[in-house]
């Protein structure tokens, strides 16, 4: 079902039933849930300690505000974002890696937004707490269309990834870079997007675009999300090139000399859906045109100038948060199979790093329990 908006445009409507999972889905899941507790047991071995099976890289631990715009469109004011207000957040940053590797490895960079004080009815009946979780990762779309294929092949890259070594990942990305350069454009063909990833360059992580990559709920609607530069210091460093040869920790950083210095602003928007056949639900490889529905934004994020990770913020940001995009408000629900892969996924991987860890798990009420 659609609706009419000003300017002709039409946006699909929610409705409870407008998901469809395959009739194998759970046994998928199940099968993805048992490698990945696989992979955090070794790295339980490996590190003598827990860690998140994906995003478990960070790189700065912030604290900002997140201020809803006023005079927004209907279609936009929606869930958390139905009227004006500023909500405190707390940000992670971080490579998704299910390994602690080298920034020197190229690969796709993660957000972990946290809005603190959102109320309302929640996407979970266990869930309690007031805040708000958006993930986000610099690739548009996910590699994997829904969660049979992440079972068939994305876990063949997990299983991979979780056990080479940085001199073999970097052996290879640089193999694949120049049969993509010298090979492919002769054959007329290119990378699929499963191998492009270790291809593409490390830019600035402050400069880059972060996407939720699979739909959600947007109220009365359904969209996809993403985060954008928006004051100068970070549009200038958009595109940025890392230097090849650099740190081990050079994202980490980059952010810490940054925020030294600066403060940063972003703008968090929102594409709305307009047609389920163009812009599907249960297929998170397929890219929702522009064309057919522009990103408009929701929301201003802006960070002051601060330490970004002094050994207390990065025991709490690393250890002691989870961040889940099925913890908020049900206006936000994540749509779509990966995201019903990544409600069982993402909790176990908490639940397991934090006992092994004898870590608390708590969610902020308040920005001042970030230590400083």
């Amino acid at each position: 079902m659609t609706e009419t908006v000003a300017g002709g445009r039409t946006y699909v409507r929610f409705h409870e039933n407008i998901e469809s999972p395959r009739d194998d889905e759970a046994d998928d899941i199940e099968r993805i849930v048992r490698v990945l507790r696989s992979n955090n047991e070794r790295a339980y071995r490996t590190n003598k300690r827990g860690l998140r099976d994906a995003h478990a890289k960070g790189h700065g631990i912030l604290r900002g505000e997140l201020e809803v715009l006023d005079g927004l469109a209907p279609e936009l004011a929606q869930g958390m974002f139905a009227a004006p207000g500023t909500f405190p957040v707390i940000a992670r940053l971080s490579s998704t890696s299910g390994a602690i590797r080298s920034d020197q490895l190229r690969g796709v960079r993660g957000l972990g937004l946290k809005v603190i004080g959102v109320t309302g009815p929640r996407a979970l009946p266990d869930d309690t707490a007031n805040t708000q979780d958006f993930i986000m990762v610099t690739h548009r779309e996910f590699l994997f269309a829904d969660a049979h294929a992440y079972s068939r092949t994305g876990m063949v890259t997990a299983w991979a990834l979780a056990r080479l070594s940085d001199r073999a990942l970097k052996f290879g990305s640089e193999a694949l870079d120049a049969l993509n350069a010298r090979v492919l454009p002769i054959l007329g063909t290119k990378l699929p997007d499963t191998l492009a990833v270790f291809v593409e360059p490390n830019t600035h992580i402050l400069g880059d675009t972060f996407h939720s990559s699979a739909p959600l709920r947007h109220g009365d609607h359904i969209v996809k999300m993403r985060l954008v530069p928006r004051s100068p210091e970070v549009c200038a460093l958009a595109g940025e090139r890392m230097p090849a040869d650099g740190e081990v920790n050079a994202f980490a950083e980059s952010v810490i000399d940054f925020f030294a210095c600066h403060a940063a602003e972003y703008e968090l928007q929102v594409q709305l859906c307009t047609d389920l056949a163009a812009m599907p639900i249960e297929d998170a490889t397929k890219e929702w045109d522009d064309a057919l529905s522009p990103y408009r934004t929701v929301a201003i994020i802006r960070y002051p100038k601060q330490e970004t990770y002094t050994p207390q913020r990065r025991a709490f940001g690393d250890e002691v948060l989870s961040f889940n995009s099925w913890r908020g408000l049900d206006a936000h629900r994540p749509l779509g199979s990966i995201n019903r892969l990544k409600r069982r996924v993402y909790d176990a991987s908490s639940q397991y790093r934090h006992r092994v860890n004898h870590a608390p798990m708590l969610e902020p009420a308040d920005e001042s329990e970030l230590p400083t």
